[in-house]
């Protein structure tokens, strides 16, 4: 049902605030007073008071670490590379001042100087966690996959047990293609924050992918839950409730996204098709019209209206669906043949004869366009030519209960009785429930003066559909004829 899925992904940078080394008492005093200010809150008066500070003493690496740092907050990696490369020159091995040297590199989108910078953090100190969780992040951006997953496990060596490297971990597998381990790293970080409804979404997408929809489905719930829940997760659990058979359970939940959703084409497509499903055709056909308002030539949504209003018996409004449908895509065999057959049924069998005509000339293999053309030339009065695409189509399929049924009909009128009923008994023998063949055998059984066989026969079409109208009305003239 859902026509539309994506992934969010997240990918953090960590931060570490600077260290203090021992210098000047005075210029000390006022970097934890200016370092207070941030932890107050307070950053923009914080980098006021550094820049003041750095203004005196330009080359203080502390001053520098904090205003590299504070920039990173403010989201200005360019401003702050240049305070913590100087930074880093002066304190080569100060691990904090590394690790927001990298994290500035990264969000100017250099990444292989990230890389670098972290290699080096970790020749400093291998047991650090940071490093490891960033230069997986940029594996990731690089689409270097394994490389993403061996960082992201030495990053879980370290900490076992956090949530945002699981999510992480996903995001690589899902990029090599390793979809089950994606859903389980996913799955962990979901169970590990179960708060976070990004990484409830990342897990209900991954078992949804896998079509383990039973734990898409608790998952996918929480993901969209509440009045700011996501709302493809929202579709995408109606999806998995649809795939278990809870269709009440799909239909409420997206019938609750009527507002949020009321401009999305696939929202009213999709809500179109699970109405279908539970029966209202009247609110299938609603949906599916307004999710051509919005996308008029959608061409799901044109198939399934005129495929719902032919089954209404709509056919005029069907066959104008099918005909804007087959305009859109004429190489489409089945929209061209659905318009033909709402032609047919609407009284227009000149044009409906013309179009399959037309597909023959076409594709003259087409053994169920030769049927459709042989019926309307048999309903139009013209027996010889129904009778010669008859005779084409058991040439190739001798056992094709509607052509058998038709060359049952033209020895019938024949006069040839006993030829029509082997031909009617063969349409059967070939398809149990071809009902035509069952109210026209007992024409012939009751020609050949065989009533009570013709009897049976009627009550056998009638056990397979008590509703068939033709063998109704045979039945009830031959019981009640003298």
């Amino acid at each position: 049902m859902i026509k539309k899925l994506c992934f969010a992904l997240i990918a953090l940078a960590a931060l570490c605030s600077p260290a203090l080394s021992f210098q000047d008492r005075n210029v000390q005093l006022q970097i934890v007073e200016a370092a207070g200010m941030y932890k107050a809150g307070k950053l923009d008066d914080s980098i006021q008071a550094f820049e003041a500070i750095q203004g005196k003493t330009p080359d203080n690496p502390d001053v520098l670490a904090w205003l590299g740092f504070l920039y990173l907050r403010k989201d200005d990696p360019a401003k702050a590379v240049q305070f913590l490369e100087k930074a880093a020159d002066k304190k080569p091995k100060d691990l904090e001042v590394a690790i927001n040297l990298g994290s500035a590199y990264m969000g100017l989108k250099e990444q292989d100087k990230a890389l670098t910078q972290y290699k080096k953090i970790l020749d400093l100190n291998p047991k650090m966690f940071e490093p490891y969780y960033n230069m997986g992040n940029i594996y990731i951006k690089k689409q270097e996959f394994p490389a993403a997953i061996e960082s992201y496990q030495k990053a879980l060596e370290l900490k076992p047990d956090d949530a945002f490297v699981y999510n992480n971990l996903g995001i690589a597998h899902e990029g090599a293609k390793q979809s089950e381990q994606a859903a389980a790293a996913y799955a962990r970080a979901a169970s590990l924050k179960p708060e976070n409804r990004t990484f409830a979404r990342n897990a209900g997408f991954g078992y949804f992918k896998l079509h383990k929809y039973a734990e898409a489905i608790p998952l996918l719930e929480r993901a969209s839950s509440g009045d700011d829940g996501n709302s493809e997760s929202a579709i995408a659990l109606a999806d998995a409730y649809g795939k278990v058979n809870h269709r009440k359970d799909a239909l409420r939940v997206l019938e609750g996204l009527s507002t949020k959703l009321a401009d999305k084409a696939d929202y009213w497509f999709n809500l179109g098709v699970l109405r279908a499903q539970s029966g209202n055709s009247q609110g299938a056909e609603d949906a599916y019209r307004k999710s051509l308002d919005i996308e008029p030539n959608d061409i799901d949504a044109l198939n399934n209206l005129g495929l719902l209003l032919l089954k209404r018996h709509k056919f005029e409004e069907a066959g104008t669906v099918f005909e804007k449908l087959y305009g859109i895509d004429p190489k489409g065999h089945n929209a061209k043949m659905n318009w033909a057959s709402t032609l047919a049924r609407s009284g227009k069998m000149d044009q409906a004869i013309e179009l399959w005509k037309e597909t023959l000339r076409e594709q003259p293999e087409k053994v169920d366009v030769r049927l459709d053309l042989a019926n309307a030339l048999w309903a139009k009065g013209d027996k010889n030519g129904a009778h010669h695409h008859y005779s084409e189509i058991l040439k190739n399929d001798r056992t094709n209960p509607g052509a058998l049924n038709g060359i049952g009909l033209w020895n019938l009128r024949e006069n040839k009785v006993k030829e029509a009923e082997k031909n009617f008994r063969a349409a059967i023998a070939s398809q149990k429930n071809y009902l035509p063949a069952y109210n026209n055998l007992a024409i012939a059984l009751e020609r050949l003066n065989r009533k009570q066989e013709a009897i049976a026969t009627l009550k056998k079409a009638l056990k397979i559909d008590p509703s068939y109208e033709d063998a109704q009305n045979n039945l009830k003239r031959m019981k009640t004829a003298p």
